[in-house]
């Protein structure tokens, strides 16, 4: 062991406490180093040639953190951020091919985040961006996004996007996270009413077959909406008093944290503002088929 510490450890004593402490795989190279008063170097050639690896050798405390298992068990909040990162959320590789997450939304909607932030139990910090009036952040977790991955959401998702997997029961809240990030409430008179959702075909026609068998609403068309990179961007829209069916469908059980201030507040003011035509909606259809 002359080339790894002989007169350090040339003490039987020391090296067996060296060997010991290192076994317990609750010490780190340097903390080991600083020990027994000597080099980083000399402690990893003396574990090497005793067959020895540290467990945390060569990791690093991540400096910001989350829950990667998010993810992993749907319930009605992990689902409803599911479909808001189906809209607005951006999977990519990084350096090195760490898996990144990524989020970003009108500077004005920054408290929707910090709900996001508090359901994933992150401490990353939100950046902002003055040219666009945006703010998002970002996320390395190999684990969120395998498990964003395994559940239909895919890397680069902007030029493909099929069905994304969530149980039927939690569909209202995949449903409004979809709708809260890339759909749209409007229209002054009961006629002109409209609900839209923009996204690819696949989708789209998934949550279409939700709406026919929870709302009673019919089957219409999709209006294209873009085409790049050999896939259909579209738009579901239904029009007049029976969005009152579908919204209702949505915001049931929802709660502040899992919904976008400023959509649920124009959803509240027509149903307000044409109190007969809600009534009248809700009443046509008050026991939707089970799917």
């Amino acid at each position: 062991m002359k080339n790894f510490g002989a007169k350090i450890f040339k003490d039987k004593h020391k090296l067996n406490r060296l060997l010991k402490l290192a076994k317990t795989n609750k010490y780190s190279a340097p903390h080991l180093a600083k020990i027994f008063l000597c080099e980083r170097k000399t402690i990893l050639g003396i574990l090497n040639l005793c067959k020895i690896k540290l467990k945390n050798l060569g990791k690093f405390k991540k400096k910001y953190f989350c829950n990667d298992n998010f993810f992993k068990t749907l319930i009605p909040s992990s689902t409803y951020w599911l479909g808001f990162v189906t809209a607005d959320g951006c999977l990519y590789c990084g350096k090195n091919k760490s898996k990144k997450f990524q989020i970003a939304l009108k500077e004005s909607d920054v408290g929707h985040l910090r709900y996001f932030k508090k359901a994933l139990n992150s401490n990353v910090k939100i950046y902002f961006i003055k040219s666009n009036r945006s703010a998002g952040f970002s996320l390395s977790s190999s684990v969120i996004f395998d498990s964003l991955v395994s559940l239909g959401v895919l890397p680069n998702k902007s030029f493909s996007m099929g069905t994304v997997s969530v149980p039927n029961n939690l569909m209202s809240h995949f449903i409004r996270g979809v709708f809260d990030g890339d759909g749209s409430l409007s229209g002054e008179r009961i006629t002109h009413l409209q609900i839209a959702i923009v996204g690819h075909t696949p989708l789209l026609r998934q949550i279409q077959n939700i709406f026919i068998k929870k709302c009673g609403v019919k089957k219409v068309n999709l209006y294209p909406a873009s085409y790049a990179n050999g896939c259909t961007i579209s738009r579901l829209q239904y029009t007049g008093s029976q969005i009152f069916r579908i919204l209702g469908f949505l915001y049931k059980n929802s709660t502040e944290e899992t919904r976008l201030k400023r959509k649920y507040e124009k959803y509240l003011m027509f149903k307000n503002k044409f109190p007969l035509s809600f009534r009248e909606s809700m009443e046509q259809y008050k026991n939707p088929a089970k799917l």
